[in-house]
């Protein structure tokens, strides 16, 4: 950056702290204005023991800016030829941990893949292999749902679903799925009405699979008959592959819910926005 940006970003970050609003506002535009380039400087006022003033603008504008930069990370997911749905996860953790490591967390799904890799290895039959996956997963690494506090919202964070081995039916099997596709099994998301299931399908075989529940194996009957118990009328579609875009704006929307529950009118507002990018919607403004 040359002196004179510099100058002027240390002279806009002073007028943080001025009387007048109107003032303080276009300081503040200009600095969201200056993206990036302002951010070290900001950073320097935000936490640290500048005047109260400038430090609490400072560290709105640095959110301000966090939030824009996973804005276009996330209609950059959105536009790409290919909907990456672990890329998506991981976005979205980020609004709540924003100095979140993701390539620590990639580690970890590829250890647990590597070390199911060695377990399935000459195992031929699909259902055993499944029950391995499970195994390693469910009973030896410890994943589960999380029954005493189903609606804490780390349960639909990948990272935390990984720190803590809780989740919930959708989280555990975006995890399951990310295992599945680096070991190339034909398992896909259901987007169940009430629970959301797995399935793997293939020339010879098709079953579903219950991640919240240790990775149950079921039929199409057995799942027909949950459906029944909860109060829905069975419809084919309730079983088909979910796409991966609806799956992310899914998961979305249970952290939407929360939210509200919880009077976080903020975040509520920041996530029904990633959720118009995902569904690409027309209007993205919060």
């Amino acid at each position: 950056m040359d002196t004179k940006a510099e100058r002027e970003i240390k002279a806009l970050i002073t007028l943080l702290g001025d009387d007048d609003g109107n003032i303080r506002e276009i300081a503040r535009q200009k600095l969201v204005e200056y993206g990036d380039s302002a951010s070290h400087w900001l950073k320097e006022v935000a936490f640290n023991d500048s005047e109260g003033r400038i430090r609490i603008e400072a560290q709105s504008i640095i959110a301000e800016l966090r939030l824009e930069r996973l804005t276009q990370h996330f209609k950059e997911l959105s536009n790409s030829s290919t909907f990456d749905l672990e890329r998506g996860c991981f976005l979205l953790a980020q609004i709540d941990f924003p100095s979140l490591d993701v390539p620590v967390y990639e580690e970890k799904i590829d250890n647990l893949a590597r070390e199911v890799q060695m377990r399935v290895l000459g195992v031929r039959d699909v259902r055993r292999r499944v029950q391995i996956i499970n195994q390693f997963l469910f009973y030896e690494q410890g994943f589960r749902g999380n029954v005493n506090a189903y609606y804490d919202p780390q349960n639909s964070y990948i990272n935390k679903v990984l720190d803590r081995r809780l989740g919930i039916p959708i989280s555990l099997s975006a995890l399951y799925l990310f295992v599945a596709k680096r070991l190339s099994l034909p398992i896909y998301g259901v987007s169940m009405p009430g629970h959301f299931l797995l399935k793997f399908q293939s020339d010879r075989d098709v079953f579903y699979i219950d991640a919240f529940n240790q990775g149950k194996i079921l039929s199409k009957d057995e799942c027909k008959r949950f459906l029944n118990r909860m109060g829905y009328t069975f419809h084919e579609s309730y079983l088909a592959m979910a796409d991966p875009r609806d799956i992310l704006a899914r998961m979305t929307r249970n952290l939407v819910l929360i939210y509200h529950q919880n009077n976080q009118q903020r975040k509520v507002d920041i996530l029904e926005r990633f959720i118009s990018i995902i569904e690409r919607r027309e209007s993205w403004n919060v």
